[in-house]
């Protein structure tokens, strides 16, 4: 079966978008990705865009096609409408793309570090399938925000998988913020009740795919033969959940909001290598992100708190030019 992913991004995170669908061509060619741009300037970018894997699709076709959609935009933020998304573009592209047996749905800020193929082995002919957080210790206290992690969710298109679908889009049209109310958060916290609700749902157990900054110190990292490793198992791709550019080559990881020390292996063959990239796209484009944190007296306490902590576990990379 021809295997099939979909993301969507704006105009800030086309260069996280385009590291993931470069990453994709590298290690599984014979895949391709829709891109589902959230803006106009998204969308002229990424068809300039030369790579034979990815499929451009403007976000108002979705919105065309689901016509709550627009709905939920009047009556959310911007960063509550794109966890709305989420589902909607997995359906859009199941109903109108008939070639589409299956859909997997990714965040743009992951980076494949080699072939997806063992994930879909161990999904084989599951309907549904999901990853967790595998939260380590230090991490736990979000749990509450769900237990099973967005960044991975893979739809078959059988009766099953569209029922489960269909209902997530249900379920974020309807209500999709962020906050916990009711035992929901975002588009997240509806993942926790599938297992008990869909019997062919497989639980992604390759603890190779969705290393994380909330996870990584769980895991033994290796490189063998200039391939990384966790534990015994290759590492397939990484979450890369939390960088944030602070000038024009130097970005900040957020390992240090876990007490993680960017020691050599993980700075040098995890994070070096895909900075590079993503500071790449940076530079052949404008970047212009909104600051949408209010400043207050505890806001200002926690970047104090974050500085010190950024300089203690070595958070800061900068990438040579």
């Amino acid at each position: 079966m021809n295997q099939y992913f979909c993301t969507h991004f704006n105009y800030n995170y086309i260069s996280f978008a385009k590291s993931l669908a470069e990453s994709l061509e590298l290690h599984y060619p014979e895949g391709k990705i829709f891109m589902i741009c959230m803006d106009n300037d998204s969308y002229i970018e990424m068809k300039k865009f030369n790579l034979k894997n990815i499929i451009v699709i403007n976000h108002e076709l979705v919105e065309n096609f689901i016509t709550n959609l627009k709905i939920a935009k009047s009556n959310r933020s911007e960063v509550e409408y794109f966890f709305t998304f989420s589902p909607a573009i997995c359906f859009y592209v199941l109903k109108n793309f008939d070639f589409v047996k299956q859909i997997t749905y990714l965040d743009s800020d992951l980076y494949f570090f080699s072939s997806p193929l063992p994930i879909f082995n161990e999904i084989n002919n599951s309907s549904i399938a999901i990853i967790e957080h595998r939260y380590n210790f230090l991490s736990k206290r979000y749990l509450k925000y769900g237990k099973y992690n967005v960044g991975w969710v893979t739809f078959k298109n059988d009766f099953e998988g569209l029922s489960c679908l269909y209902e997530w889009l249900e379920n974020c049209i309807d209500w999709c913020y962020q906050r916990l109310e009711n035992n929901k958060y975002a588009d997240q916290k509806y993942l926790d009740f599938w297992p008990n609700k869909y019997l062919n749902l497989c639980i992604i157990n390759n603890i190779g795919a969705n290393l994380a900054p909330w996870n990584i110190s769980n895991y033994k990292i290796l490189l063998i033969n200039n391939q990384l490793y966790i534990n015994n198992e290759k590492l397939i791709f990484y979450h890369f959940s939390g960088i944030k550019q602070v000038s024009k080559n130097k970005y900040y990881t957020g390992l240090s909001n876990g007490l993680i020390f960017n020691k050599s292996l993980i700075r040098n063959k995890i994070y070096k290598p895909y900075l590079k990239i993503l500071n790449f796209y940076n530079s052949s484009i404008i970047i212009s992100k909104k600051n949408i944190h209010l400043t207050s007296f505890g806001n200002i306490i926690r970047n104090v708190l974050r500085k010190i902590l950024s300089f203690i576990f070595c958070d800061i990379i900068e990438i040579k030019t």
